[in-house]
């Protein structure tokens, strides 16, 4: 028992985190000062608060979500819990002291309640608790329906304060203006009795009163009796077709989720892969910045060296200092041109252009301007050790840049 709450509480834990980290805030989200409860995925034609969404959205105390034809929304709770709305299905979400509470208006909600959800149909309330998960939908404006698929579903009359329980595989068919229920479709269509036995053959009695002569001679008491056969008959295929009806809407609302998920699993690769290559570009921005630091010093103390060299006379140390000095200015150049490319490449890719080739062109040519200035680097403290006797030489020595910080995890090799 103490395992299985420690694992709900780290599923929320790891739930809430989720949400908070990965989910996109708009301006309009910063200025609202109602509590966050959750998250909402959308496919198709979405309105959150009234305003359409293209993927994703933060869902507040209150938010009303409208999903219109061929559109269809999900909504992950800061509790852990979920639900899924249909096209055509509006609904409010809100919280209270007792939890979630989903103001139905119209269409097919389905949910997953991993702790107290509770779904208004008025006049009823329909909640679900303990991991159960099911669908409530409104037919028309006087009929709703609730299905159990897990777990058990309470429902309560908020008007007369009844309650009753759908366990798993059952339905229940809830009267929206006269607050009664009945059983489910499939009940109603396993009820319906038979046909009646044809009676036996008799002499042609008298004909009675009430009775029509000729054809099918019936008092007016058989004739209800047929009536009321053929409409019972008549109701009974009426709820066999809104029974299939409702599972080919949960067979279409499954494929939708499949359909959601796989988008949502790419659409994280893709974001994945884009943020790998936007701290591989600021790993070799940063490495190209300390070269342009180094050049910077080789350039500085190979002037002094030269300076030193040409009073004291030695023409030849004086000349190698000025080429040091020389090369170092050239190769700054060229990094600073390098560095508008890395620039150029983060803002791509801070935009979702850009590739991973751009980087490894990139990466090339710092790995070949990094060479060069150790090189510079290790000429330069040659030169200055050699000619320590000699007044006014730099006391000073440059050190060498390394590779990339992050090229043996993420950048390409």
């Amino acid at each position: 028992m103490l395992s299985c709450d420690f694992r709900r509480i780290v599923a929320v834990a790891l739930v809430l985190t989720t949400t908070f980290i990965t989910m996109p805030l708009s301006a309009a989200d910063f200025a609202t000062t109602r509590p966050v409860i959750g998250s909402v995925s959308v496919v198709g034609a979405v309105d959150l608060r009234g305003v359409g969404i293209s993927q994703e959205g933060t869902l507040f105390a209150g938010d009303s979500i409208n999903a219109h034809e061929k559109g269809y929304a999900k909504v992950l709770l800061g509790t852990g819990s979920k639900i899924e709305l249909s096209e055509k299905t509006d609904v409010k979400v809100n919280r209270d002291s007792q939890g979630v509470l989903i103001a139905m208006n119209s269409g097919l909600v389905g949910f997953t309640a991993h702790t107290p959800l509770r779904i208004n149909v008025s006049p009823f309330e329909v909640t679900a608790t303990d991991d159960a998960s099911g669908n409530v939908a409104i037919m028309s404006t006087t009929t709703a329906g609730v299905r159990a698929i897990s777990g058990k579903v309470t429902v309560r009359n908020l008007k007369t304060s009844e309650s009753f329980v759908i366990m798993k595989g059952q339905e229940r068919l809830l009267g929206l203006k006269d607050g009664v229920n009945a059983p489910s479709l499939g009940d109603i269509a396993s009820n319906v009795p038979g046909p009646v036995p044809a009676p036996k053959p008799a002499p042609a009695p008298q004909t009675p009163a009430g009775k029509t002569t000729g054809g099918l001679a019936m008092d007016t008491g058989a004739w209800l009796a047929v009536i009321g056969g053929v409409a019972v008959g008549g109701i009974a295929i009426w709820a066999l077709v809104e029974a299939r009806h409702n599972r080919n809407n949960v067979d279409e609302l499954g494929n939708k989720i499949d359909k959601l998920n796989a988008t949502l699993a790419t659409n994280q690769a893709a974001t994945n892969a884009q943020l790998k290559n936007l701290a591989n570009a600021a790993a070799i921005a940063n490495s190209t910045a300390q070269q342009q630091a180094q050049l910077a010093s080789v350039a500085a103390l190979a002037g002094q060296a030269q300076l030193a060299l040409t009073v004291s006379g030695n023409s030849t140390q004086a000349a190698a200092a000025a080429s040091l000095a020389s090369q170092a200015t050239a190769s700054a150049t060229r990094l600073a041109a390098l560095q508008s490319q890395i620039q150029a490449a983060q803002a791509q890719l801070a935009s979702g252009g850009g590739s991973q080739q751009q980087l490894q062109n990139l990466l090339n040519q710092e790995e070949i301007e990094r060479q060069n200035s150790n090189n510079l680097a290790n000429q330069l403290n040659t030169l200055l050790a050699n000619n320590r006797n000699v007044n006014g030489i730099p006391s000073g020595s440059v050190g060498t840049v390394g590779p990339p910080s992050q090229s043996s995890a993420s950048i390409p090799v």
